[in-house]
């Protein structure tokens, strides 16, 4: 069901389920097969006809572009995975799907954006940001190696408005088959580099480094008073824009400067957007497939990796996740698991201490693994709740959805999160970043910090090295 099919049997065949499956009305998903296509071509295409719209990349697995919203919940408040749990059950339940899937992959998705914490004891640090951010997109656009579909969700009232929505589809199908001839036509120059917003970067890191340093020392003094074991702090960096940038270009070159990420985007208007190229995956689940993964310990791709894997500190701050994982499994009930060899793995400039940990389950659910694990030693510290306390009391500012996962569910139960690291967040006229680093016993300043400042040029030469004028 690709380019030879027609308008007049892809109604025909809905009219037909709708009539088996719906009495009258009803949340109805209409999926339809389309060419491969260049995710970056349809998301440029597409990105500035919806307020919202969020973007999922990786070289492995699933991606997806989705736009508009069916059904959704904002939630500011405690028990968000709880609320993730009940809005996934009911969509998925009431959900009628009028086509049939051809591939596991094809499958309908929901997709959420948690914030780091719920900063419930944090007062003193409101945040803009949901707890909870739950989304049956409108419009769904999967990718899985060369398999491409299209999906669109919505409430129907019979078969005038279902005619509609199919009418809706086949339209959006063909944009999207046409996409490379529509953008040629539309196409615009860009620069490759843009040195103002660089100096401005620069400047404002310069400034940042005195309370920088003073809220790393902080925390190398509460290891070594054994107050706590690890502690992540992070640093955030906001500039404002002096012209839009050109999303899509950086979702680009982040696939080719940053190899092995997953390249992400929520955009909840035209003056909200969370961005960035993810090394950390928190899970990912494919029945019966389940896969975590511990990403801690890091050195510049530059350097000798002999080091890392040698380096006292950073092993005991990858342990610390490894260890935390494992809990979070058992408290699961999940005992039947193997880990891979630690290696380490690069992301661009950067590379970490990566180790896998696999196993084959029946059934989960995502939210409870989800609350089990996050946040975990790798960006939050250990013991988790007296960190936590610390991290709120050093930064600043609240982190709002730095670190925090983002992910998607399928009606089937498969799932995949990461954590919305290595990226930034345009907000108004002005775009901020965060970066941190680990601190556990034998942590150095200096060391800290430029490991802080390494993380930062890794995104912030990637953003700035792609500026469309417009």
């Amino acid at each position: 069901m690709k380019n030879d099919l027609n308008l007049t049997d892809f109604l025909k065949d809905v009219f037909s389920s709708f009539d088996k499956k719906v009495e009258n009305s009803g949340l109805v998903s209409i999926c339809v097969e389309i060419p491969c296509i260049d995710l970056f071509q349809v998301y440029e295409l597409l990105i500035n006809q919806y307020p919202f719209s969020s973007f999922w990349e990786e070289s492995d697995g699933i991606s997806y572009i989705a736009f508009e919203k069916c059904k959704y919940v904002t939630l500011d408040g405690p028990k968000r995975f709880e609320v993730a749990k009940e809005f996934n059950s009911e969509n998925f339940k009431n959900l009628i799907n009028l086509t049939n899937e051809s591939h596991n992959s094809a499958l309908s998705k929901i997709i959420y954006l948690f914030s780091f914490s719920e900063n419930l004891n944090n007062k003193n640090l409101p945040s803009d940001i949901p707890s909870l951010e739950a989304i049956l997109p409108k419009i769904l656009i999967t990718k899985s190696g060369k398999n491409c579909w299209l999906r669109i969700n919505g409430h129907v009232e019979g078969k005038s408005s279902l005619r509609t929505l199919i009418e809706e589809i086949w339209t959006i199908r063909n944009q999207v088959i046409n996409s490379g001839s529509e953008l040629i036509k539309s196409s615009g120059l860009k620069t490759s580099f843009d040195s103002p917003f660089i100096d401005d970067f620069s400047r404002s890191l310069e400034t940042s480094k005195t309370n920088m340093k003073k809220v790393v020392n902080k925390g190398i003094q509460l290891v070594e008073k054994d107050i706590l074991e690890k502690i992540v702090l992070a640093n955030r960096i906001k500039i404002k824009l002096k012209n839009k940038l050109d999303l899509v270009e950086i979702l680009k070159r982040f696939k080719k400067k940053q190899p092995n990420t997953c390249r992400y985007v929520w955009k909840r208007n035209s003056k909200d957007i969370l961005f960035g190229a993810s090394p950390e995956k928190l899970f990912s689940f494919s029945k019966p497939n389940l896969t975590l993964e511990a990403l801690a310990g890091t050195i510049s791709t530059n350097s000798n990796f002999k080091k890392l894997l040698k380096s006292t500190k950073d092993l005991k701050e990858h342990n610390y996740v490894i260890q935390h994982l494992i809990k979070s499994l058992e408290v699961s009930k999940i005992t039947n698991f193997k880990k891979s060899d630690i290696k380490v793995n690069s992301f661009g400039d950067i590379s970490h201490l990566q180790t896998l940990i696999f196993s084959k389950v029946e059934n989960i659910c995502p939210f409870e693994l989800l609350k089990n694990l996050h946040p975990s030693p790798a960006v939050c510290g250990y013991p988790k709740n007296a960190a936590l306390d610390w991290i709120n009391t050093l930064e600043s500012f609240p982190r709002g959805n730095y670190a925090s996962p983002m992910g998607w569910v399928d009606s089937s139960g498969n799932a995949s999160f990461l954590l919305a690291i290595r990226g930034a967040r345009c907000i108004e006229e002005n775009i901020e970043f965060t970066a941190g680093s680990g601190i556990v016993s034998g942590s150095v300043l200096e060391k800290e910090i430029d490991e802080i400042k390494l993380k930062f040029e890794s995104i912030v030469k990637q953003i700035f090295c792609a500026k469309n004028p417009r």
